[in-house]
């Protein structure tokens, strides 16, 4: 009796140690995954700066947008012999699968993600129709885009499982990537 219960222990330990691990190189995999979105903004912006700040700041807006409509469909992004994940995902080796244990597809990628675009969306949309300080409320819409953000990230530290809003909604998990 006593041997089985410290077996028990034991395995709750290593999934346990398992699951943080995961949470860890997930954090890591979205930093990355970040901040490639926003080298495509920031290399456009970059691009455009000898026609001034005002077409600069639409086209960072632009690129943005870019970056964007990856962090939406990056799960589903098939590269060459890796399956579908995000580059970060990749290179920290998790993946996202649905429930059922199958590979993300388009659909699902863009309901799992739909939270973490949105939160990179809106600055994007600010700034490509020319900056927050002219929109009504702009502050308050950057502030709920960081809020979002905050609550993801918070969702996958403190839930059991390490599932944010996205993962509910999509019935998905990130695991260890298998082979």
């Amino acid at each position: 009796m006593a041997l089985s219960s410290q077996t028990s222990r034991t395995a709750t330990s290593r999934v346990q140690t398992a699951v943080r691990t995961v949470r860890v190189r997930r954090f890591a995999a979205a930093f990355l995954d970040a901040l490639l979105a926003l080298t495509i903004a920031l290399v456009l912006a970059a691009l455009a700066l000898p026609l001034g700040a005002a077409v600069q700041s639409r086209v960072f807006g632009l690129g943005l947008l870019g970056g964007t409509a990856y962090l939406l469909l990056r799960d589903a992004i098939p590269y060459a012999g890796w399956g579908a994940r995000s580059l970060g995902k990749r290179w920290l080796g998790v993946r996202p699968y649905d429930l059922g244990g199958s590979e993300i597809d388009w659909r699902t990628s863009a309901k799992r993600n739909a939270t973490i675009a949105a939160a990179f969306g809106i600055p994007a949309v600010t700034y490509a129709i020319g900056g927050f300080r002219g929109l009504p409320f702009g502050e308050i819409l950057l502030y709920a885009a960081l809020g979002l953000a905050v609550v993801e990230a918070v969702l996958v530290a403190v839930d059991r499982e390490g599932a944010r809003i996205g993962d509910r909604w999509a019935g998905t998990r990130v695991t260890e990537a298998r082979a």
